[in-house]
């Protein structure tokens, strides 16, 4: 039977409807509040706020969750304050609800303005809240199972555009170098000069041209043939910390950063990840300082096997894994044994002595990583050195790895510090999805081992809540 047409759609005026009800049971948001306790960010800001002084902070825990959900759909603040009134499931998450976002003044939770996000951004950043967070989820996976005490880890590290333009390229001003006696006689002359009165000093009139339109016209007219820019000469105007950068002959050079990633290679969860300036040694520099942090921040890790490209293939690089004890599942160029020298005479001089020494070292180090090659014993984990590239594919393409969110070190840092983060919780998501209970027995051992409350886990039907920290103990 044919249907009428409609003349128009009136909405009910009053509706009962719950928030609860609009969420979908397995929804990655719920999967999220079940297996992370949010509450520890109390707790890790708690000095950083006055009890006393002071306006009242805003929920931090809200703002939290609102820093989660622009990392874990890739939405910047601004158009996150967009989607909150029409998203159910992020008023869900943030225990908010319609009413909170149409009338804050109402409410009992109200939502912070955007401005207040932004802020508490940088201050949080400036106190390393988020490196504590995150060294808390990689806790809270170890808790879990997901990542095992003895592990195989992989290293690698990618290119992130910086958000500024090649047109903000500048050549560098080196101040002029000026030796002390003309520097007190150019002082003294200014000082001087400065008593008299100057009756020429009378304001001049405003000048009808645009002073910014010949900059502007130059700017679109530029033209950079013929040109060369280099990271010596050159530096960016808008984005100092950017460098130019290219991984390969073709590739062509843009201002860029880079993020090095350290993860587990069984499970893929990120341990650790840093971003620093482009430059053709940063891989091998971070990693090492990566590996080394394991062991301060998770001392009861230890890291057996690291796997990494051929870009890693240095011979200080492998001699500082071996004194590590490290296994180098490294990608080398040729895989011939060098042979071990042997001197005839004695050096005597310390300095002769101790390249002596450094060069054993070093062919003793390239010929063990080549004998693990040649025979193979670890193909099997040098085949999962991929999932770091699944992981950075993910970062890039889901979470907005692939560009700078802002500018500056210190800001990329925090942006690839939160996008770990979040990747993290998905991968705990999965995992406590397949196994809701585990975790619970590795912290009623923890607390029987170190008779201490605050390792005792509260645990429900489909997750752990996890309060303190663990570092110095072995599971």
């Amino acid at each position: 039977m044919l249907v009428s047409k409609r003349q128009g759609t009136q909405p009910r005026l009053f509706q009962m409807v719950e928030m609860e009800a609009l969420v979908p049971q397995n929804h990655l948001l719920r999967q999220l509040d079940r297996v992370i306790d949010w509450s520890m960010i109390h707790e890790r800001t708690r000095a950083l706020y006055s009890e006393n002084m002071g306006r009242p902070v805003s929920d931090p825990e809200l703002q939290l969750r609102l820093m989660v959900l622009c990392y874990l759909f890739n939405h910047s603040e601004r158009a996150l304050y967009n989607l909150l009134p029409m998203h159910a499931g992020y008023l869900w998450f943030c225990g908010l609800d319609f009413e909170a976002v149409l009338h804050p003044e109402e409410a009992e939770l109200a939502l912070p303005d955007r401005t207040t996000l932004v802020k508490t951004r940088k201050f949080w950043r400036d106190h390393q809240v988020f490196d504590d967070l995150m060294r808390d989820i990689v806790d809270q996976c170890i808790i879990a199972g997901l990542v095992k005490p003895q592990m195989d880890a992989a290293v690698d590290g990618t290119q992130v555009r910086a958000n500024a333009s090649i047109h903000s390229l500048a050549e560098i001003q080196l101040a002029p170098v000026e030796s002390i006696e003309a520097y007190l006689v150019r002082q003294a002359k200014e000082d001087t000069e400065d008593t008299k009165t100057d009756k020429e000093d009378a304001p001049k009139p405003p000048s009808t041209r645009n002073d910014h339109s010949e900059v502007e016209e130059q700017a679109v007219h530029e033209d950079f043939h013929g040109k060369t820019f280099s990271n010596r000469t050159h530096r960016s105007t808008s984005d100092p910390d950017a460098r130019l950068y290219k991984k390969s002959k073709g590739q062509e050079a843009h201002l860029r950063y880079l993020v090095h990633d350290l993860i587990d290679v069984h499970s893929g969860v990120i341990l650790d990840t840093r971003a620093s300036l482009a430059s053709g040694t940063a891989e091998r520099e971070v990693s090492l300082k990566q590996v080394q942090a394991i062991r301060f921040r998770h001392p009861h890790l230890q890291i057996r096997t690291l796997s990494a490209d051929k870009g890693y293939e240095s011979a200080d690089y492998l001699v500082q894994l071996h004194e590590l004890g490290i296994i180098p599942l490294i990608r080398l160029r040729s895989l011939k044994l060098q042979e071990f020298p042997v001197y005839k005479t004695r050096a005597l001089h310390p300095v002769r002595k101790a390249k002596r020494r450094l060069k054993q070292k070093e062919i003793q180090a390239y010929n063990f990583a080549k004998s693990i090659q040649r025979h193979g014993a670890y193909r099997h984990i040098q085949a999962l050195r991929a999932r770091i590239e699944h992981a950075f594919a993910e970062a890039k393409g889901r979470h907005g790895l692939d560009r700078a969110r802002s500018r500056g070190l210190d800001r990329m840092q925090e942006q690839a510090t939160l996008t770990a983060m979040v990747q993290n919780l998905k991968r705990l998501c999965r995992f406590k999805a397949r196994r809701p209970r585990a975790g619970a027995l590795s912290c009623t051992v923890l607390a029987k081992i170190t008779g201490c409350p605050q390792y005792l886990c509260s645990t429900t039907c489909s997750g752990f809540r996890f309060f303190g920290n663990f570092d110095g103990f072995i599971l």
